[in-house]
């Protein structure tokens, strides 16, 4: 750990501790999405060298290659993606689709309240800039996975994103390409229906910082709530699953147990034990429940009962927006009202919608004021 890291791991600490807390007291006020196959299958965490990067894991093995965007002149090199910033936007990604089960994502008017929802730096600094510039490489990449074994070899290409639209933008005068609409691909949006796996936003930002950790808790959350009994994993396995990046397993899990630690912080009613030899998983309930658990196990009837059709756009009254400003002058109301219509989509809609918002204000400007 560098003296950079030793420096921030305070904050990291009590980020972790007031998740914990709120998700003890407190149902989340919306839900973000990771597909089970990237629960299961870790991005990069570092830059690889070079346009390609694999990770083969029993009979199966993932490829991804760098791809190139059009800027409006020219094609350009994309990077492949890496690190926590890729997670976040397939995330973001996996949960405007499903939230609005359309493949096509407009993401230029809802990635920077993404980022502001995960406490993320929004303002033109290094994190938003990393934040697209990984979104555009995740969009440029394409992605081969292979399984079954030499007996019955399958080959599937499992490029997530269909089509990239983007315009430039500018950066403190400097032209950057920016995405504005970003379609999914029909077999991926079709899988990710199927096997989307809930999370709870608020662990997902107090682990925010860290790709291993993010990946570890995305597994648990898939692995713990499909078991039936209790099973034991090896340091080996967990090498030859998560550990591409360490030649020696032994080495790998110096990195991996931090990560878990912080996971667990954030995952309360997961039940893992450290035993000889690795680790053992028992089953747990998920990190969101309600109705959200049935999308973890791809039952597509019940995903589609559990996710409504939105409810028809409502607006506050002009007394209900005075009234908000009146309590709390330095905050937006129709932010709060943003995060008020995403918290309905999962309720029975209120009687009385601008009382249900001055209640649901209440609890949602605590830490902002």
């Amino acid at each position: 750990m560098s003296e950079d890291d030793d420096k921030k791991l305070p904050a990291i600490q009590n980020r972790l501790i007031s998740a914990a807390v709120e998700i003890d007291q407190d149902d989340p006020l919306g839900i973000v999405y990771q597909h089970s196959l990237f629960c299961q299958v870790a991005l990069p965490r570092s830059r690889p060298e070079g346009r390609v990067f694999e990770r083969a894991y029993g009979n199966g093995l993932v490829r991804l290659e760098a791809g190139v965007l059009y800027n409006g002149y020219k094609m350009v090199e994309q990077p492949l993606p890496a690190g926590p910033k890729p997670r976040l936007a397939l995330c973001h990604l996996n949960s405007e689709a499903v939230k609005t089960r359309c493949p096509s994502v407009e993401v230029d008017r809802s990635a920077r309240k993404f980022m502001e929802r995960l406490g993320l730096n929004t303002d033109g600094g290094s994190t938003y800039n990393l934040f697209k510039r990984e979104m555009k490489a995740l969009a440029a990449c394409r992605m081969t996975l292979g399984f079954g074994g030499k007996e019955h070899p399958v080959t599937v290409d499992a490029k997530p994103i269909r089509r990239f639209e983007a315009w430039l933008a500018y950066d403190g005068g400097q032209a950057t390409l920016w995405p504005g609409v970003i379609e999914l691909s029909r077999e991926y949006f079709d899988s990710l229906l199927e096997h989307a796996v809930p999370l709870d936003p608020r662990a997902v930002s107090a682990l925010a910082h860290s790709a291993m950790a993010l990946d570890v808790y995305s597994f648990l959350a898939r692995r713990l709530f499909t078991l039936e009994k209790p099973v034991r994993v090896t340091w080996h396995q967990f090498h030859a699953q998560f550990g591409h990046e360490f030649k020696d397993w032994r080495n790998f899990k110096q990195r991996f147990i931090p990560a878990l630690r912080a996971a667990l912080v954030v995952y309360p009613s997961a039940k893992v034990e450290e035993v000889t030899g690795g680790l053992l998983l028992k089953p747990s309930l998920p990190p969101v429940h309600r109705e959200s658990v049935a999308v973890s196990h791809g039952l597509a009837g019940q995903v589609r009962a559990s996710l409504p059709s939105p409810p028809p756009v409502k607006h506050l009254a002009p007394a209900t927006v005075e009234q908000f400003r009146k309590l709390y002058p330095r905050i937006d109301p129709h932010a709060c009202k943003g995060d008020f219509d995403g918290w309905l989509e999962a309720k029975e809609q209120p009687r009385n919608y601008d009382k249900a918002f001055l209640g649901f204000a209440k609890k949602w400007v605590k830490g902002k004021v």
